[in-house]
């Protein structure tokens, strides 16, 4: 099941790749992106109608969240230990915890 579900993940991922490059670029887009201002030009440009390589994009982006959720959910351990004492060996007295007592001991002093 994990076998075929990451295919199914690296095929969505090659594909989204593919239909990302294929998209037109937006004039100016990628260099407020990198200057970190938006451009003037694009802010008084009306948005774009959808076109179905976006629409194709965006599901194949939901998928690939998809995917990644259940294969997340799969490598998630099923039998994981409550404490890290429960895996602790008992054997021969290693990986017990040593006594510590409560109250610590005074050493008497004489007193002259």
């Amino acid at each position: 099941m994990e076998t075929v579900l990451l295919v199914i993940h690296l095929l969505i991922a090659i594909v989204m790749i593919g239909m990302i490059l294929l998209q037109k670029s937006e004039g100016g887009a990628m260099g407020g992106g990198l200057t970190g201002g938006a451009s003037v030009t694009g802010m008084a440009q009306s948005q774009t109608r959808a076109t179905p390589i976006t629409r194709t994009t965006t599901i194949l982006g939901i998928c690939f969240f998809a995917t990644s959720l259940g294969l997340a959910l799969l490598a998630k351990p099923q039998d994981a230990p409550t404490s890290i004492f429960d895996t602790a060996p008992v054997d021969e007295g290693v990986g017990q915890i040593p006594i510590v007592p409560v109250v610590p001991t005074v050493p008497s002093v004489p007193v002259d």
